[in-house]
Parts: structure tokens; sequence; C-alpha cells
């Protein structure tokens, strides 16, 4: 829910509803990269769980893994608020399906098994909802790698839902079992006390880490990205004016991995990546902003504003 103002709710903005979730948001993204996608989860049988079938639908995501239980789907409320206008979200989600453990995953890991699906992204707060949610999750990790599929992780930490400790030791669970591991500087100086991906690179391997390499978004700076210690840097991508910056991670992943299906070099997949988390943070919404692929390739090769 996001408000038509800036303030505190109780001045009594107007809200609107927005379909969100960091897993979804990175669904939304490949899906207008025109990226096919399915995304995984479990959802309330009431109104709210209605819009996010409907609006994921709109996007063209696949949504036959999406489960409906009679349990009431999670609400976030946003808001701007304080003299620098920060981002403030209140979740109210301990009620929801997948908190209560009321998330079955036997048909998406029977079909990850199987080798249905080329790419497995995820997110450290499907982990953090429960120790329902925590089995899940592990379960399709373990069949999307039996099944042959790249697996990247995005370690997202909220800390409303659990202690630093608790991040590190779900980071130390999880990877041995992952190919790509993204975060952000603030997450990475958090969980290995600094923001050099070449030196998370290199702890997270003393770990057990055996993937292809680590990402570190940098917001403003742009990204890093460290594969077996070497560097690529790519710039932030410019904006005009910045409305909201919710959702810009979730834009990067996807912009990243999708150039990475596309096989793409590292650079030129994190530079797309930059490019549709600078679109997010354009608009209000996690994903509204996110481009399609023609405008995301018309600022990538600098011909944005040539066809007027």
């Amino acid at each position: 829910m996001v408000p038509e103002h800036a303030g505190p709710y109780v001045e009594g903005s107007p809200l609107t509803p927005y379909a969100a979730g960091a897993e979804l948001n990175t669904a939304v993204g490949l899906a207008r990269l025109g990226v096919d996608v399915a995304f995984a989860a479990a959802i309330g049988q009431d109104p709210l769980g209605q819009l996010v079938l409907r609006q994921a639908r709109s996007e063209g995501i696949d949504v036959h893994f999406v489960e409906e239980q009679a349990a009431p789907t999670a609400l976030l409320f946003k808001h701007w608020s304080g003299l620098r206008q920060g981002t403030s979200v209140y979740y109210y989600r301990s009620t929801s399906p997948m908190a209560q453990g009321l998330w079955n995953v036997q048909a998406p890991a029977q079909e990850l098994r199987a080798g249905g699906y080329t790419w497995v992204h995820a997110t450290g707060i499907t982990w953090m909802l429960g120790a329902g949610a925590r089995a899940a999750a592990d379960e399709l990790l373990t069949a999307a790698k039996a099944g042959g599929s790249t697996v990247s992780f995005d370690v997202n930490i909220r800390y409303k839902l659990a202690a630093k400790p608790d991040w590190r030791a779900l980071v130390e669970h999880l990877l041995p079992r992952i190919d790509w591991f993204l975060l952000g500087d603030e997450e990475a100086a958090a969980l290995f006390d600094t923001s050099q991906a070449d030196a998370v690179e290199r702890q997270a391997r003393s770990l057990g880490f055996h993937g292809r390499g680590v990402v570190v978004k940098c917001g403003a700076e742009g990204a890093v990205v460290s594969e077996d210690g070497r560097i690529t840097r790519v710039p932030a991508c410019p904006v005009p004016q910045v409305v909201d910056t919710v959702g810009a991670g979730d834009g990067f992943n996807a912009g990243f991995i999708a150039g990475m299906l596309a096989e793409w070099s590292t650079e030129k997949a994190a530079r797309l990546g930059a490019v549709v988390g600078a679109y997010a943070v354009t608009r209000v919404g996690d994903n509204t902003g996110y481009p399609s692929m023609a405008e995301a390739m018309a600022e990538l090769e600098g011909t944005e504003g040539v066809w007027r």
C-alpha cells in the first residue's frame, strides 16, 4: 500500500495497492525484458491475493506455481517521512500463508529436479518468514541444483524479520549451494565487515562458496562484480530525479540475470542491471518503473531520445 503523498499516515493520504515483494519484483523485471519467467509462492484466498495474481498475469508471468491458501495475504505499507523523505515500510505478514508454513512446493520442486528451468532466483526474505518457508525454500534450492539450474541469491536483509547474526548464519547455510551471490554494499559491510566485492568473495569462498561470482550493488556508485578476484565495475545510470529507491536492487537483479541468460559478458549484463535499477527509481511502486528490453537497450546503447 503506497500513499499518494509523503508524510505520516495520520494525515490521511489515500493509499494505492500494488503487488510487490523482492522476488515478484525480479520476476516483473525479467518478464518486461522478454524472459519467460514463473513465480512460486503462497498467497491468501482474498482480494489482495487476487490482486497479486492479476498483476503478475498482466506482466506475462507464469503463476501456475502460486498457491491460494485460507490465510490473509501479507500487507506492506510504504511511506516517506522526515526531513530527507526517507522510505519506511511497515509489515503485516505474520499470519500470511508462507509465514504459517502453508506452502507446498512439491510441484515446482518436481519440475526443477526434471531440469525444467535454466535459472532460479531467491532472496533471504523467504527463509526468514518462518520454519515452514525455510524448509520449503531449502527444498526448492536442492531441486534446482539437482536439475542443473543456475541459482542466484540476493540476501536482501530485513532486520524486522531477523537479527544480523541470523542473516549471517543463513548466508553461511546457503553459500555452498548458489552460483551467484548478490548483496548491497551496506549488507556486505554488515555481514563481512567490508563492501569490497573481491574481499567479500574471498570470505564467501572460505565458507564453501563454489559459484561463479559475487555482485555488490552500491546504489548511486553502480555495482562491482568479482569472479575469482577479477573485478568488473559498472557505473550507475544517472536519472533526472529520484522518486523512490525501493525496488532498484531487484531491478538490477532482473537486468543482470537477463543479460547472463542471453550469454552476454558479465560487464554488459551488469550494465543492463544498472539501467533497470535506474528506471526503477523514477516511479512510485516497487516495480512500476521497470523498462521493456527495447527501452533498456535504447539507454544501454546510447540511443535514448533519437526516435522522436
